[in-house]
């Protein structure tokens, strides 16, 4: 198998996206070969990294809130700092560099309350290092209907991934942000 996709590997994708539980006997019958197979092209996209199957959520039926923070910071060592920081930020939806030294990331809330103590204490806009930030607040994306947002089964920490300690935060304190969902002070739905 090359690292392109052919038209069976772009087939079973089209389906997989519309329903990520969708029998592969089913995605057989379209691409004309057998669910064996189809499994076996899978696990081949999956371990090449091309693919990943997950569970995401609809921001939209949990009433969540959408951010775009668009930042340039000093430089590129700066850039991938930050890059590794908020990696793993539950609330982070897509982060990517961009031209230059700016960076791209979309975060969600559970409300705008959160949201905006999210943006104005613990996001890539506050970091040292920016020389400017843009930031656009959202209800909710029309496409993708479904945001790969991270769930945290336990939450048993005291400082969230990008080392904020929420315990410590007056938002937090005064009730206008929910903290973050890794930590054990997290009052939110996640």
């Amino acid at each position: 198998m090359s690292n392109k996709l052919d038209k069976i590997d772009k087939i079973m994708i089209s389906e997989l996206q519309k329903d990520g539980r969708t029998a592969l006997t089913d995605i057989g019958k379209k691409t004309g070969i057998s669910h064996v197979a189809i499994r076996k092209r899978l696990a081949k996209l999956r371990d090449k990294g091309v693919l990943n199957i997950s569970a995401c959520l609809n921001p939209q039926t949990l009433d969540m809130k959408v951010a775009a923070i668009n930042v340039e910071v000093e430089n590129s060592q700066r850039l991938d700092e930050l890059m590794k920081l908020f990696k793993n930020c539950p609330r982070t939806v897509f982060l990517s560099g961009l031209s230059a030294s700016n960076l791209l990331t979309v975060v969600v809330g559970e409300n705008f309350s959160t949201l905006e103590s999210v943006i104005g204490t613990c996001s890539p806009r506050v970091q040292k290092g920016v020389r400017r930030s843009e930031v656009n607040i959202g209800s909710f994306p029309m496409h993708p209907e479904f945001l790969c947002i991270r769930v945290s089964p336990s939450k048993n920490s005291e400082t969230a991934p990008c080392g904020a300690r929420c315990d410590k935060c007056e938002k937090y304190k005064n009730k206008q942000c929910l903290a973050c969902p890794t930590t054990k002070f997290y009052r939110g739905p996640l």
